[in-house]
């Protein structure tokens, strides 16, 4: 049976990095109580010492606490099940969209969103390591392709604190614990929201095995764009077709799960020469090595428009399996796709993974800006520059066609946003249309992906919409 007599005036549905964020500034409120809820554990405060250090850890990915998915080698999947979200296991780049990427319309404009990126800047300590602390092989990279004259190359801005990441959950939340009137309920999976006509009255979560319904006086989904249309859809919130094969009766007949958007790319690789690994060996003797220093922005022939960019290069180095010591590698991703996907449920039960159409190249417009990418990441590794430390291409190969290779191996970028999009479900408020106390307010709110990791834009979405709850 279900446990009721849990009151909040809000409740908050995914302690991701856009959770975070809601919890701390609604609890600023001494008067307003809120509730944040979590699939995954919450390993307190940092100054506690209780967080895995693979997920403190700043040099590398951490993949140890992800949702399950189906099929399980999709990787362009990866979520993170952990309070903090995919920002607790991610590389760390605070890199912020082109002004019009955030011209989203409903009072959704760059002049508005400038000012919630600028905060959270400084609420992640958002920095530019200095180029002396870029490895060998970033250092190389970058120099590589500053020549080759590209939009733009630069170390990127970080949220890292000596080598730890910081995260959403250290910046905001850490704050906010010793508030009476927030709790924070881990380990308890979202399933559905309770409403009466347009009011929701209940956030319905699986805790223990146990049901519980949390009474709300509003509830903020944040379960990121993946998993909160799974929320909607199995609250009746939803495309009637898709709500009618769930079995579910249709409260609302709204898009969610649709238009997903991800930055489709592909990654090559190269064997490291002695050189290479003599070079990060001294390097890492008395500095730490991270996995990703360097973004190259570039423009493919069809870029639009001409003072912007739609390329990325993101090189890496990591320590590897015996024989070699280092492994290198880069990616290339077109970062203004026109193709779109789809989320939807596959079932009612809440743990179940979803079903997930990425579209990557639906529109295959979108290979161009891979391909070009590509061969200009070839490029580089031919340079002068990097010509001692890249041996042999070992992905996809010396003699393999890139317009082919692209086309067979492309992968996302762990950038999915616009599942429960502005305007098509939400309102300029994140109010889910047709109701007055459902919001969104995550990466799925975002209606069109900006050129640059969506970190920084996902947390300023989430600040500007606690100011609206």
């Amino acid at each position: 049976m279900p446990r009721a007599g849990l009151r909040f005036d809000v409740v908050v549905l995914g302690g991701g990095a856009a959770g975070c964020v809601l919890a701390a500034r609604l609890s600023e409120h001494p008067d307003r109580s809120v509730c944040l809820v979590e699939a995954g554990p919450d390993y307190g405060h940092y100054d506690d010492n209780g967080w895995p250090a693979d997920l403190r850890d700043a040099r590398s990915l951490a993949f140890s606490h992800a949702w399950e998915a189906d099929p399980d080698d999709d990787r362009s999947q990866l979520r993170a099940r952990v309070i903090g979200g995919c920002s607790a296991h991610n590389a760390c780049a605070a890199v912020r969209g082109h002004p019009s990427d955030y011209e989203w319309g409903h009072t959704w404009t760059w002049a508005t969103m400038e000012p919630y990126l600028e905060r959270v800047e400084r609420q992640l300590g958002v920095h530019v390591p200095d180029e002396d602390r870029l490895s060998p092989w970033q250092r190389a990279f970058l120099d590589a392709a500053r020549e080759l004259e590209p939009f733009k190359a630069d170390p990127h801005p970080v949220n890292i604190r000596g080598a730890v990441r910081w995260h959403a959950g250290f910046a905001y939340l850490d704050e906010a614990r010793v508030r009476p009137n927030l709790t924070i309920l881990d380990r308890a999976v979202a399933d559905r929201v309770l409403r009466a006509g347009g009011h929701v009255t209940h956030a319905c979560v699986i805790r223990d095995g146990e049901r519980l319904e949390l009474e709300a006086g509003a509830v903020v989904v944040a379960c990121g764009a993946y998993g909160s249309p799974l929320v909607l859809q199995r609250s009746g919130i939803g495309p009637a077709p898709e709500l009618d094969r769930l079995g579910v009766p249709v409260v609302a007949d709204l898009p969610v799960g649709e238009g997903l958007i991800d930055h489709p790319g592909v990654g090559m690789a190269w064997r490291p020469t002695a050189e290479l690994e003599a070079d990060m060996d001294a390097f890492a003797a008395e500095h730490p090595v991270f996995m990703g220093q360097v973004t190259v922005f570039a423009q493919s022939t069809s870029c639009e428009p001409e003072n912007c960019w739609d390329v990325f290069l993101y090189p890496a180095a990591e320590p590897a399996e015996p024989p070699e010591r280092w492994e290198i590698s880069a990616g290339a991703f077109a970062m203004k796709p026109r193709s779109r996907g789809r989320v939807r449920a596959r079932t009612l039960e809440p743990e179940r993974p979803p079903e997930i159409a990425h579209g990557f190249l639906n529109d295959p417009g979108d290979a161009l800006p891979i391909v070009e990418g590509a061969y200009l990441l070839r490029g580089v590794a031919e340079s002068e520059h990097l010509r001692a430390y890249a041996g042999r291409e070992l992905r996809p190969g010396p003699d393999a066609f890139l317009d082919k290779f692209v086309p067979s191996a492309v992968r996302g970028f762990f950038h999915p946003v616009g599942t429960c999009a502005l305007g098509a479900v939400c309102d300029r408020n994140g109010r889910v249309h047709g109701f007055d106390n459902l919001i969104v307010a995550d990466a799925s709110f975002v209606p069109d992906i900006p050129r640059a990791n969506t970190h920084l834009t996902t947390l300023a979405v989430a600040e500007r919409l606690a100011e609206r709850v």
